[in-house]
């Protein structure tokens, strides 16, 4: 599908000239006192954490915030996000329960002439991952989870579990009624604010289908409509919820080590004609409340230190226009573990600043940050590109 080869597209693009998540800027001061340096830093920031909440509370609906000083300065103009009153750490593991009884009710075959295509959906999966291994250019990547690969279909539908943390449905049919107009179509993205029906529609559509796996909570975050003649069909962009809470989803790269949690729809004439649900399947295994949650006074006071430190950059001549509250997951590879962690999101969306020119060059200038998350917790930076 064409949004799966863009999303490769950037991503490409974006390793190659050097703009990588997950990577913490160089902790060594100008005299090379390495030790010293992180330790100033990392007592600053504790300080902060440890200050009384009292007078740094979310009191404000609009940020509206200059930090830093001269040229090396974070702007953020952006609408205060909603903060739970109680946060969890939650760790995520594979998911036993998608079995092949599940598979046949999410297929929701009505011909119930099934054929089990499992054996060669593992063979195929295998056979890409030898030819990868023997190419020239291979592709790194991880993969949350080790169950077998489920395949079921009955023609006209078809339905997928990989690895015990992800899924797929297909309609045949809606599905090709909706590819053929996909690049002629009229592409318009719908504001929440301003199309609260559909966007309460399409979770009522999805959440249907994806009850049947598990699945009962899901934070849309963008709904694309395409529009051709008679045809009309929506891309819905989601993660999995949690008591209210999604999972950070806005990255320029991907790299090994790290597991996203993304899911994507097509719905057309209230139905669902495709459903990718890359890792969103992981099952619960503990849940931690946090006793404390930085507030947003805080997290300004903390990105100042990372800035006057050198271990973000800024640029007077750009604005970060988004703040979310989020979880973000942190992959543990040896022990197969997701790790969700909430953290301040504050950005401006790739969209935007890769269709400005101006924009484009004013984060390119000195490496300023035109994404960063913020453990809300701890006050660590846990991603900044």
């Amino acid at each position: 599908m064409r949004y799966k080869v863009l999303g490769l597209a950037v991503v490409t693009m974006l390793m190659s000239v050097g703009i990588c998540g997950c990577q913490k800027a160089s902790e060594s001061s100008a005299n090379g006192d390495i030790l010293h340096a992180k330790d100033s830093v990392e007592d600053e920031v504790a300080a902060i954490v440890n200050q009384s909440q009292s007078t740094t509370q979310n009191d404000v609906q609009e940020i509206n915030s200059v930090i830093g000083t001269k040229d090396n300065v974070i702007r953020i103009q952006a609408q205060m996000p909603d903060v739970p009153q109680e946060v969890k750490t939650i760790v995520l593991g594979e998911n036993e329960t998608l079995t092949k009884d599940v598979l046949k009710e999410f297929l929701g075959s009505e011909t119930g002439n099934i054929k089990d295509l499992s054996e060669e959906a593992q063979k195929e999966i295998e056979q890409s991952k030898a030819e990868n291994e023997q190419g020239e250019e291979r592709a790194v990547f991880s993969i949350f989870g080790n169950a077998p690969i489920y395949k079921l279909s009955d023609q006209q539908k078809t339905a997928s579990f990989s690895y015990g943390t992800g899924a797929y449905y297909q309609d045949e049919l809606l599905y090709e009624k909706c590819a053929t107009i996909y690049k002629s179509a009229d592409e318009t993205v719908l504001e929440e604010a301003d199309s609260k029906n559909i966007y309460m529609e399409a979770e009522k559509i999805l959440l249907a289908k994806l009850s049947k796996i598990g699945m009962t909570e899901i934070d849309i975050y963008k709904i694309t409509k395409y529009q051709y003649e008679s045809v009309t069909f929506y891309e819905i962009e989601f993660t999995p919820s949690y008591d209210g809470l999604g999972v950070a989803h806005e990255f320029g790269s991907i790299a090994s080590g790290e597991i996203f949690l993304l899911g994507t729809a097509w719905i057309c004439e209230e139905s669902i004609a495709t459903l990718s649900l890359d890792d969103c399947l992981g099952k619960v295994e503990t849940q931690e409340k946090c006793e404390t949650v930085l507030s947003w006074g805080q997290i300004e006071k903390i990105l100042e230190i990372y800035l006057n430190s050198g271990k973000i950059n800024g640029s007077n001549q750009a604005v970060l226009t988004k703040a979310t509250f989020l979880y973000y997951p942190i992959y543990k590879e040896d022990e197969n573990k997701l790790e969700l962690v909430p953290v301040w999101h504050i950005y401006t969306p790739m969209s935007a600043w890769m269709e400005n020119e101006e924009l484009t060059q004013a984060f390119a200038a000195n490496g300023s940050i035109w994404s960063i998350c913020v453990n809300a917790v701890s006050g660590e930076i846990v991603r900044s590109e």
